[in-house]
């Protein structure tokens, strides 16, 4: 079994929708995919109809708290294929709460290996919170890999905490990276800019891009897939490409600093980055 964490420490940047997606079009190629929602502001949960974002029955709150087990809130869903883990506000406030227990980071992994998820599903994919705390902790520290994506500026510039926090975390670096453009076409200025940050902070940038697509937008509204809702847009197209790359590194072993690291390209090296996680 496979664990992916789309992760940002910046609200708007695609997080929730790219995990959405990338769940569905996982379990397209006939994968058994279980998607979990672990952003107290609970859109998956939503956009699926899974519950109500405030009732923490029935959604992780509830197997993180054992009050029920992690099995018991596992949903299907209008996908085939693809199963749903709820949200709900009150996985902020528990966040809160576990800060001061010991082992906190892994109490995810733990319910994981409790109930032998890993014999039920090929990948798990999280959506993870959007700022540092408790909860991100544990959509990270299960992970087998990270998808970043990025919209701004703003985004890239806070990514160095987000990375600090990986590998303190994760200090053996054992995980794979993809950091993804998302709905920049738009705007080429800032897509320009954006590139040149990456760039000048040693980030290689995935193959696939998210460009800015009018059903993407509305997809949220409309069951949550763009593969459903719009197979032949430009979204659904750049999320098969991005569905495609995730599954290349994992039959491969490859992540994309190891292809940066493979090339010529100066800037593409990871030195800045990490002389920023020292400092």
């Amino acid at each position: 079994m496979n664990i992916i964490t789309v992760i940002n420490a910046k609200g708007g940047c695609g997080k929730s929708t790219i995990a959405m997606n990338l769940a569905s079009g996982l379990a397209r190629y006939e994968h058994r995919v279980l998607l979990m929602d672990l952003d107290p502001q609970a859109q998956v949960t939503q956009w699926l109809a899974a519950g109500d974002g405030l009732t923490p029955e029935g959604t992780l709150v509830s197997a993180l708290t054992r009050q029920q087990s992690l099995s018991e809130v596992i949903q299907p869903t209008g996908f085939e294929r693809l199963s749903f883990v709820a949200s709900a506000d009150g996985l902020e406030d528990l966040g809160r709460e576990i800060s001061q227990t010991e082992g906190y980071p892994s109490m995810l992994t733990q319910l994981l290996a409790e109930e032998h998820i890993a014999d039920r599903f090929d990948f798990i994919v999280i959506d993870s919170p959007n700022q540092i705390s408790p909860i991100m902790e544990n959509a990270i520290f299960p992970a087998d890999a990270f998808i970043v994506p990025f919209e701004s500026t703003k985004a890239v510039r806070s990514y160095a905490s987000i990375y600090k926090l990986l590998v303190k975390l994760r200090s053996g670096n054992d995980f794979k990276m993809l950091h993804v453009l998302s709905n920049l076409t738009r705007l080429p200025g800032l897509r320009k800019r954006v590139l040149t940050l990456l760039r000048d902070d040693g980030i290689a940038s995935a193959r696939s891009e998210i460009r800015s697509c009018g059903w993407m937008a509305q997809v949220d509204e409309n069951g949550g897939s763009i593969f459903h809702y719009r197979p032949l847009s430009k979204g659904a197209q750049d999320m098969a490409a991005l569905v495609e790359e995730v599954r290349e590194l994992f039959t491969n072993g490859r992540s994309a600093q190891t292809e940066a690291a493979e090339t010529n390209d100066p800037g593409s090296q990871t030195e800045p980055l990490a002389e920023a996680v020292a400092a």
